[in-house]
């Protein structure tokens, strides 16, 4: 429990109504018995309900990878400058791991790029009616019940508002 739960649990129990002292100072076998008589006596208590509800939003920041990180160092002077890297794009599944995304990066249009803890990079395709563009400074997440980000049930929010479902992801693999 949180602090703010024992917090609010101490504030209800402090409202509830005090024990009537005659009740404490008599034995618990004639206790049992007075509590038999109120409760025919029909006199309302006060009964008081506390439901506590958590909310975790995931942000997940832009990439702070310069262009030039991807690319190879640059060869002497006499060599022509070097391709960029080529990628092919490999199926991974449906659903992603969100606590292994450490970062963002828009490509084009409808394209983002998740960049993991384990050095993968993996495309996500968002919807039609979505613009990548939007992303450009990271995107929230309401975390789901398994904590993983799928195909076509969870949202992407982007800091501006706009909220888009993801289409297809791929996993990109440097072309040889």
């Amino acid at each position: 429990m949180t602090y703010v739960d024992v917090l609010l649990a101490l504030v209800m129990l402090g409202s509830l109504p005090a024990m009537d002292d005659r009740v404490s100072a008599t034995p618990p076998d004639v206790v049992g018995l007075q509590h038999v008589t109120a409760a025919t006596d029909a006199v309302p208590q006060a009964v008081a309900q506390v439901r506590i509800e958590q909310r975790l939003i995931i942000r997940v920041p832009r990439q702070s990878l310069s262009r030039s990180s991807l690319l190879p160092l640059p060869a002497p002077r006499q060599a022509p400058p070097p391709e960029p890297p080529r990628f092919e794009r490999r199926k991974i599944g449906k659903c992603l791991a969100m606590r292994d995304v450490t970062g963002v990066r828009v490509v084009n249009n409808d394209m983002l790029v998740l960049f993991m803890r384990d050095q993968r990079m993996i495309e996500a395709q968002l919807e039609r009616t979505c613009s990548a563009r939007e992303f450009y400074q990271g995107f929230y997440m309401e975390r789901s019940g398994d904590g993983r980000l799928c195909v076509d049930r969870d949202l992407l929010q982007a800091r501006s508002g706009s909220k888009c479902e993801v289409e297809r992801l791929r996993q990109l693999v440097p072309e040889d």
